[in-house]
């Protein structure tokens, strides 16, 4: 059974048993260390919200966490690109680029790190480029600035219209952030997370890998579509529906709304300061009736907690400024949050950041669908797939899939076919064929050790960092013995000898 708990980040949190990887180490010092300019990529789950919000922490560096859309860049803790360069919501021509009110603020910047990569076109990076340039007085590429760009150009690329569509192939032969003039001239390095930490069973992660690089087979598809479900089947409470349309996910949460017969109320945002709508994280007019599933979008902070960030739960009762759930069968009340919106601004000479705006509103969303583009970045213990009339872009049934923790916690109402798997090989292009050779070897592999387990002939005597981070990372989370048995395929004995020597390494 599913659980009645699932999770929308509004904000990365380190995990208490943080596990720092040698790659991820070496990264974060490269980031702080170095002036380089950085491409950071891997595979969902992999840690690369985790690696920002680590250098956030404890850099000494004035930097700035800039992403395309609102919800990433609350979730970053930072502004969007259009509201800190001050761009238009439309193609940028060269009049559109300002001079930037906050000088200081600008001359002083280190670092400006660019969340969920993938999204951000090749038009707004010469667009950055441009701006710092211009403002910093410097000829150099993005004024000196230190880029950091963290993304996975396998996921959801850049949304381009269709009316856009004839400019950038004309321009830029493309519209990912790698086919912009600049990229080319300001000696981006590419380095990859490697290490998966939000999916455990192999066998997802390497269906997970072949949809992600669409090397798919009959029996990948046949797997996958055994998650299928009958005609009767109900999306279970604690499930989120992700499906790639809004008008499907609209349809969906206004027609469950639509079926409760109870009187509507509408709860109204007060919004104070600088906060445009398409960054707001919950309805301005909140309309919500007793039996609605919904979600809470921030933590309780009370003793004890009673809800965490992405609880599902169903209103109870409700009047004009009180508001019941249910959890789990227990009663509570929710009172409304506030949202801040941040802004840089130099103290001496050190950036900091500071709320110019917000958005006050019960912490509430209706829970029963999302799309799949307004889900990357997140992680669901379970969540249900309609792929509807079928996918329309690059990476996107693989964002859909990859959202999930584990293979038995996806519901597919419809089956995946080859269709679903699109895939623009313009990525290769940048990426180049050694990374391709490399991720179809990984899954050759893979599959070569997951039937040799199955079969019984695997060398269980063998260990590799990958299995002892995994072995760590289930101890830490105080799993219990059998159930490590189970996922890693050991014997107890060899377990327990085997984390022995590992915490006798980290003493």
């Amino acid at each position: 059974m599913p659980e009645d708990k699932i999770k929308l980040d509004a904000g990365t949190v380190l995990p208490e048993n943080l596990i720092i990887t040698e790659e991820f180490r070496k990264l974060n010092n490269l980031i702080e260390n170095t002036s380089s300019n950085m491409f950071i990529t891997g595979k969902a789950g992999c840690g690369k919200s985790t690696l920002l919000e680590y250098f956030r922490q404890n850099t000494v560096k004035n930097y700035v966490i800039l992403a395309y859309t609102g919800i990433t860049a609350l979730k970053a803790r930072g502004k969007t690109i259009h509201s800190f360069f001050k761009f238009p919501p439309r193609l940028i021509d060269n009049k559109d680029i300002k001079i930037l009110r906050d000088q200081k603020l600008i001359k002083e910047l280190d670092t400006i790190l660019i969340d969920e990569a993938s999204l951000v076109s090749a038009h707004i990076l010469d667009a950055i480029d441009k701006s710092l340039k211009k403002n910093r007085k410097s000829k150099d590429p993005f004024g000196g600035v230190q880029i950091i760009l963290i993304g996975d150009l396998f996921q959801l690329p850049p949304i381009v219209g269709a009316a856009e569509r004839p400019f950038f192939e004309k321009m830029y032969k493309g519209p990912y952030f790698f086919n912009s003039k600049i990229f080319k001239k300001s000696n981006v390095d590419t380095h990859e997370l490697t290490k998966i930490f939000r999916q455990s069973d192999e066998k997802f992660i390497n269906l997970l890998n072949k949809i992600r690089i669409s090397k798919i087979e009959d029996d990948d598809l046949k797997l996958i579509n055994a998650r299928v479900q009958d005609d009767n089947f109900k999306v279970p409470k604690g499930v989120i529906l992700l499906s790639p349309k809004n008008s499907k996910v609209d349809h969906v949460n206004n027609k469950n709304l639509e079926l409760i017969n109870s009187p509507q109320f509408e709860f109204k945002a007060e919004i104070k300061g600088t906060f445009y709508e398409k960054e707001y994280p919950v309805e301005e007019n909140l309309r919500l009736k007793v039996g609605a599933q919904i979600m809470l979008v921030k933590n309780d902070n009370s003793t004890p907690q009673k809800w965490v960030n992405g609880t599902i739960a169903i209103i109870s009762k409700l009047d004009k400024n009180r508001i019941s759930i249910d959890i789990d069968g227990e009663i509570h009340q929710v009172g409304t949050e506030s949202w801040e919106k941040f802004e840089y601004r130099l103290s001496g000479k050190k950036i900091i950041s500071s709320s110019i705006g917000t958005f006050t509103q019960y912490p509430i969303k209706l829970a029963w669908a999302a799309t799949i583009h307004k889900c990357q970045g997140q992680t669901f213990k379970n969540v249900c797939v309609d792929m509807d009339e079928g996918a329309f872009t690059h990476g996107q049934t693989y964002v859909a899939l990859s959202r999930a923790t584990e293979l038995n916690g996806i519901f597919l109402i419809k089956k995946i076919t080859y269709r679903d798997l699109i895939f623009d090989k313009r990525v290769y292009e940048f990426l180049g064929n050694k990374l391709e050779s490399k991720y179809s070897k990984e899954i050759t592999e893979t599959d070569k050790v997951i039937k040799q387990r199955e079969n019984g002939a695997y060398d269980k005597s063998s260990w590799s960092n990958d299995d002892d981070l995994k072995l760590l990372n289930f101890y830490n989370k105080g799993i219990p013995l059998q159930g490590i048995v189970n996922m890693m395929n050991r014997e107890p004995s060899d377990l327990r000898r085997r984390i022995k020597k590992i915490l006798e390494k980290l003493s």
